[in-house]
């Protein structure tokens, strides 16, 4: 796997009318377009003046539903939804492309039939249906140079630095992401995390990985389940994966543990070499929340 130098930039762009933060993302790059206060208007133009300034080809962000048409007009699009993203709001998953090439993709016929193919598998998970020789269990920090080493022999690139033993260990020590592994004969094999927003009580289920020998087994079913499992216990509201649009089988997985296709966004990671499109699942855990 290749390995980011640099994985980018967070700044905070204080204006008149507005504050944000954003994250130049250079491995993707894409610039990301956090949690902005004041003027919406101001706020996109403001990230898309960045955008050209850093040299990004695209922007994302997620907002709330009266942000959507103010920003829609200053040049963004609607990608996706995520159902309870905001403490129990739906967040819009926005996007503009300063590089018009970088909002055309020519794999969406080959990527809608992977979405309807994995729709015939909705809810058919059942739990503990792999073989007996595989542990389940917590990542802790003793794993973290043998997760580096999976997720070097699994990707070859990846849009952050997985192969990076130490960045996993930030990871692990910030408590914001937490991990799940699949262990045959005391051996990491498959690997899937969570990344946890505290705040608003949603989690990102990424980084799965298994070993090209051992799929086709159901660990990365089983790896949801648990992660789904411990974030269920804490009361986390909902659950989201961007997965590559055209890998069938992690498709598959999160259909078959309810999740629902919400959208897709096209060439938004650097992974395995080239930009990909990714789709949006979404489960949400707690529906009455308010």
């Amino acid at each position: 796997m290749e390995i980011a130098v640099q994985l980018g930039l967070y700044e905070t762009i204080r204006q008149h009318d507005v504050t944000f933060e954003q994250y130049v993302d250079l491995h993707n790059q894409r610039l990301k377009l956090i949690n902005f206060q004041g003027n919406p208007v101001q706020a996109a133009r403001s990230s898309v003046e960045m955008c050209k300034r850093h040299g990004m080809g695209k922007i994302i962000t997620t907002v709330y539903r009266e942000d959507v048409p103010l920003f829609c007009e200053n040049g963004f699009i609607l990608e996706g939804s995520i159902d309870g993203y905001f403490k129990g709001k739906t967040g819009y998953c926005l996007s503009h492309f300063c590089d018009p090439s970088r909002g055309m993709s020519n794999q969406l016929k080959e990527e809608d039939g992977i979405i309807e193919k994995s729709e015939g598998y909705i809810n058919q998970y059942a739990p503990n249906g792999i073989d007996k020789g595989f542990l389940i269990r917590s990542a802790t920090l003793k794993d973290t140079r043998e997760l580096a080493v999976l997720y070097d022999k699994v990707f070859e690139t990846y849009p952050t630095p997985m192969n990076n033993h130490e960045f996993i260990a930030n990871m692990i020590k910030s408590k914001k992401v937490i991990f799940k592994v699949a262990e045959y004969n005391s051996r990491i094999v498959s690997a899937a995390s969570a990344d946890l927003d505290h705040e608003l009580l949603h989690a990102e289920i990424t980084d799965c990985a298994t070993l090209e020998e051992f799929r086709g087994k159901g660990l990365l079913s089983e790896l949801v389940y648990h992660l789904e499992t411990t974030l269920n216990t804490n009361h986390y509201i909902t659950l989201f994966s961007l997965s590559r649009a055209l890998s069938l089988g992690v498709n598959i997985v999160f259909s078959k543990h309810g999740y629902k296709f919400t959208g897709r966004q096209i060439n938004n990671c650097h992974i395995m070499g080239k930009f990909e499109d990714m789709n949006i699942w979404v489960k949400r855990l707690i529906p009455d929340y308010a």
